[in-house]
């Protein structure tokens, strides 16, 4: 059997324990509330469905002896590292937001801030150009997802 500290370096056995908390984390916080039906019990699922798949990869791996250190830092990926941080920070703000703003408007915020920091050119044109994409596309989903699939999404608590 391999050691413990090899078989956590290993990319499988990772998403596998990352995805089965999320999936338990998020089934725990689902209800009997209208907005707790489709959406998010599906995403949930397939959410766990997705990890059992890699448990079983993982299990495989195990008994094969055949788990891969795929997870060692290069210094090559600190850049790419860095970047995953700030939109982990990004998407901490847009919880915060969420709450504050409501669905669409920290939807806006998320993915205008994430299309001009992912942008190599950083001029204004480019910054104006994101916030027209940001601003279209949240207007399309909006048509798309409140009124062809009647989708409710979480209102401004704070000015709603």
């Amino acid at each position: 059997m391999p050691q413990i500290s090899k078989i956590l370096k290993d990319s499988d056995v990772i998403t596998t324990i990352l995805l089965l908390g999320i999936s338990f984390i998020f089934y725990s916080g689902s209800g009997a509330n209208a907005k707790d039906w489709v959406f998010p019990l599906m995403a949930t699922f397939s959410l766990f469905g997705i990890s059992i798949f890699f448990l079983i990869k993982s299990i495989l791996k195990i008994v094969s002896g055949t788990i891969v250190s795929d997870l060692e830092i290069e210094t090559d990926q600190v850049p790419s590292i860095i970047n995953v941080i700030f939109f982990a920070l990004f998407m901490f703000i847009f919880l915060f937001l969420l709450f504050a703003f409501g669905f669409w408007i920290a939807s806006l915020a998320l993915l205008w801030t994430s299309i001009a920091y992912f942008n190599p050119d950083k001029t204004l044109k480019t910054i104006i150009k994101s916030l027209l994409i940001a601003i279209i596309s949240c207007l399309v989903a909006y048509v798309v997802f409140t009124h062809i699939f009647y989708v409710p999404f979480p209102e401004s608590r704070l000015f709603g």
